[in-house]
Order: C-alpha cells, then sequence, then structure tokens
C-alpha cells in the first residue's frame, strides 16, 4: 500500500510539474491553455503531492544502492523529458517519446519496490511485461497529439497511422497478458485482471484523433486503477 501512495504522489508531482512547465511554450493545446489559466492551483497541487511523495518515500526507503540509482535515473528522465538540454528536449527525440514513458512508469511501479525490498521475484520479466502495458495505454495519448505534435517526433501513429497503432496497441496488451500470466499462474483464474485488460483494449479500439483530454485522461488513464486493484484479488 505505501508504495502505491509513493507512485500515486509522485506521479501527480511529475506529471502536473510537466504541464505547468509545457504550459510557457508558444504551441498551446486546449490542455495547455487550462493549465496555463491554472497555474496557481497546479502549482500547489504539485508542492502538496511533492512533499506527500517525499513522505511515503522515506516511509518505505531501505537505502540500498540499487534502489537509490533507479530513483535516481527515472527522476532525471522525468527532468530531461520536458527541460531542454542543448535545445532539445528527450521527448522530441524521435522514436523516443514513448519508450521514456513506459520505462519510467515500469522503474516506479514494479522495479523500485522489488530492489527495494530485496525480493526473490522475476524483476525483469514484471518490468518487461508492465513496459509493454504502458506502451499500449500511451499509443492513444499519441493518438490524440497528432495534431499538435512536430512531425519529427516519430510517435508511433505517425509512423504507424491511427488504425495500425491501435492495432499495435492491442498487441501489446496481448504480450503484457501473456507475461503476466507466465510468471503469475495465480492470474489464471483472476476474473478482475481480464475485465482490466479488456476495458484498456476497447478504450483503445474507440480511440480517434477527436477524443478529448477527458476521454483519454479520464478513462484510459483511470483504467489503469483496474489493473491495480485486480492485483489484490
Amino acid at each position: 500500500m505505501k508504495y502505491g501512495v509513493f507512485a500515486f504522489f509522485s506521479t501527480m508531482a511529475v506529471y502536473n510539474g510537466q504541464r505547468l512547465f509545457k504550459s510557457e511554450q508558444s504551441n498551446q493545446t486546449l490542455w495547455l491553455d487550462w493549465v496555463k489559466k491554472h497555474q496557481r492551483i497546479l502549482f500547489l497541487i504539485v508542492v502538496f503531492c511533492s512533499m506527500a511523495s517525499l513522505t511515503s518515500l522515506f516511509s518505505v526507503l531501505n537505502w540500498n544502492i540499487k534502489s537509490l540509482i533507479l530513483l535516481a535515473i527515472a527522476g532525471v528522465i522525468s527532468a530531461l523529458y520536458v527541460i531542454k538540454v542543448k535545445g532539445l528536449k528527450m521527448r522530441e527525440v524521435p522514436y523516443l517519446k514513448i519508450h521514456l514513458i513506459g520505462i519510467s512508469w515500469s522503474m516506479i511501479l514494479f522495479v523500485f519496490p522489488i530492489l527495494n525490498e530485496e525480493l526473490n521475484e522475476p524483476v525483469l520479466i514484471y518490468s518487461v511485461a508492465h513496459y509493454f502495458y504502458i506502451i499500449a495505454i500511451t499509443i492513444p495519448f499519441d493518438i490524440r497529439d497528432l495534431k499538435h505534435d512536430n512531425v519529427q517526433y516519430r510517435t508511433i501513429p505517425q509512423v504507424l497511422g491511427v488504425v495500425k497503432s491501435k492495432w499495435f496497441a492491442a498487441l501489446m496488451l496481448s504480450i503484457f497478458v501473456f507475461l503476466m500470466l507466465l510468471v503469475s499462474p495465480g492470474l489464471l483464474p483472476n476474473v478482475m485482471f481480464y475485465i482490466a485488460v479488456s476495458a484498456q483494449l476497447v478504450l483503445i479500439t474507440l480511440m480517434n484523433e477527436k477524443r478529448s483530454d477527458a476521454y483519454c485522461a479520464g478513462l484510459i488513464d483511470g483504467a489503469i486503477a483496474l489493473l491495480g486493484i485486480s492485483y489484490f484479488f
């Protein structure tokens, strides 16, 4: 539970912090325009979530070198995702954006707890499985951003098109399910697990360029909670 609290508040702090940083750019989306108009409240949310994240982190941190290095790498990725170095953000490097998201989320949500607790778990398979899951649920956001992203970013929808990208996302979900069932046979009779994956598959299938931010941030992001809940069954 404590790791879940840490993941929640750290994600909220990083996500909203990145939005605040991006809201200063000249190329505004409707979402970033809303962020700019509500900077003060979002800044307070970032401060509160950062403090809550640090508090929950210190309550679980065992100070072993592997987990500390992992947190440092995740922090650097999160910062350089929106901060320019030599005129370029990491998210602007062709083909790299979606992998940064998948890797950083996998590290925080699964690799960090396993390494920090020094558990005898197949950390590589768990992290790779959830990397594929994050890739799958991030593709709809890239579909939404097609009209805003620079063509040089070479996101998956820019390269494959919308329809093929949704098929690719479905493939990523399938690989995720296969790997999780391989490493955790206890999930086989877990109906909630299949409901969670099926919900994401339906949302991905129904995605198009005209879907709102609420569809992505509300439904697709919200459906991640179903997967987390399924692990308690």
